[in-house]
Order: C-alpha cells, then sequence, then structure tokens
C-alpha cells in the first residue's frame, strides 16, 4: 500500500503511533511524506533521524520539501555566509517555531542566532534535506506541500506556490488532472474536496484544538490518525 503522511512538524511519538497503526511494513508498503518535519514539535532531530532511517530502510518511500524545511536551508546558508543575524533571511525560519528544531540538536541553547550552531547539526541532515523534491506524482495522483496555483501545468508552477500556497488553489479547481493529497494549511478533521484532499491535521496543535497526525492510503482512499 501507499501512504501519503501530513506534517509531523517534530512530533516523533505520534509518528512512530502511526507507523505502528499502518503496520507499515518496508518490503510490501510506500510512505510519501508531504513534508515540514520539523519546527515547532519537540523533537524535530528525531523525526529527521527517522527520515534518514526509513529512506535508507525503503528507497521507494518519498520525502517531499515543505516550506519549513526551505526555510531552515535558509537559516543554515544564511549562518554559513555570515548574514546569521539578517532578519529577513532568517526571521522566517523563527517565526515557525525554528527555535525549537534549534533546541531539539542543542538543549542548552541560549543564542539562536549563534552560528556556531551549525556544528550540531549532522552533514546527513543536510543533505537529506537539499535533496527533497517539491512533489511526486503518480498515473492518478499529485502529492505536493502546499498545493499548487491553478491552471498552471505542474512542470511550470512555482516552487514558492508548491511550498506556500493556500489561496486560490483551497478555493478554486485547479484543473491538472489527477487527484492533489496535500498538507501545509491545518484542518481539525481530513478536509475533502471534489479533486483535493488535506491531510494536515496540527500534528503540533493540540493546544488549538487540532493535534492529530494524519495518513491516507492512496488505493484506498482510507484516513489512519493518531493524537
Amino acid at each position: 500500500m501507499d501512504y501519503a503522511i501530513g506534517d509531523i512538524h517534530g512530533c516523533l511519538d505520534k509518528v512512530l503511533r502511526l507507523l505502528e497503526v499502518l503496520r507499515y511494513d518496508p518490503a510490501a508498503d510506500r510512505l510519501i511524506f508531504l513534508g515540514d518535519y520539523i519546527d515547532r514539535g519537540p523533537d524535530s532531530k528525531g523525526v529527521l533521524d527517522l527520515m534518514l532511517h526509513l529512506q535508507q530502510d525503503n528507497p521507494r518511500n518519498v520525502f517531499l520539501m515543505g516550506n519549513h524545511e526551505d526555510n531552515f536551508l535558509t537559516y543554515i546558508q544564511a549562518c554559513l555566509t555570515d548574514e546569521g543575524t539578517s532578519y529577513w533571511l532568517t526571521e522566517p525560519f523563527f517565526a515557525g517555531g525554528g527555535t525549537a528544531t534549534l533546541l531539539s540538536y542543542y538543549p542548552r541553547l541560549r543564542n539562536p542566532q549563534d552560528p556556531h550552531l551549525l556544528n550540531v547539526i549532522p552533514p546527513a541532515h543536510v543533505t537529506f534535506l537539499m535533496q527533497l523534491p517539491l512533489c511526486w506524482t503518480s498515473d492518478t495522483y499529485i502529492a505536493v506541500h502546499a498545493g499548487v496555483r491553478p491552471g498552471i501545468p505542474l512542470e511550470r508552477q512555482h516552487a514558492n506556490d508548491l511550498l506556500r500556497i493556500r489561496s486560490p488553489f483551497l478555493s478554486t479547481p485547479h484543473r491538472l488532472g489527477k487527484y492533489i493529497i496535500f498538507g501545509h494549511t491545518p484542518f481539525r478533521e481530513v478536509k475533502y474536496y471534489a479533486d483535493k484532499v488535506g491531510i494536515d491535521t496540527g500534528a503540533c496543535y493540540a493546544d488549538l484544538g487540532y493535534g492529530k497526525l494524519t495518513a491516507f492510503c492512496l488505493q484506498t482512499q482510507r484516513t489512519f490518525q493518531v493524537e
């Protein structure tokens, strides 16, 4: 079976329990992660360690880029080029919960802007993030982090839309001829449309009435959740 999994946001315990619920078998199943592995939750480092393990254990698994990974890479690049204090480069990372990510690597964190923090981020994590694709397609599905600009062929989509779009994607038929599975926009329950399904159910937002991590089976359209 193929399972698309929504935004994890550092919630390692939830993704581990979800894999148990799925009875995930690397010999028979494929996992399609929609991005946003990091930020806000308590263990972004642990989630990326798990993603690397799942990648090595099953090369058919798919790991897409989310806007939070994109922000993290921008932060890392700013630190490498001595622009780590540049507000416009690093603000999206910190505004999106990046301090929680840095704490998962270095619990004694005092100065989130210290470029020496790069020394505690494993090179394998950076390599993994840099190689994440923006979308995945099959004969009947498109999997993407945020969505698409309606009416524009997939090969002409702008990366920023694939990573960050909400309107007009959420309110307009996309007309790409396939069913889209997306994350990025949190819903309290799985959000079904005629041409798409949103499976970000706010794993890291339990205090706001969300708190679920969702998987969607591509073959059966059945959903699986943990809280």
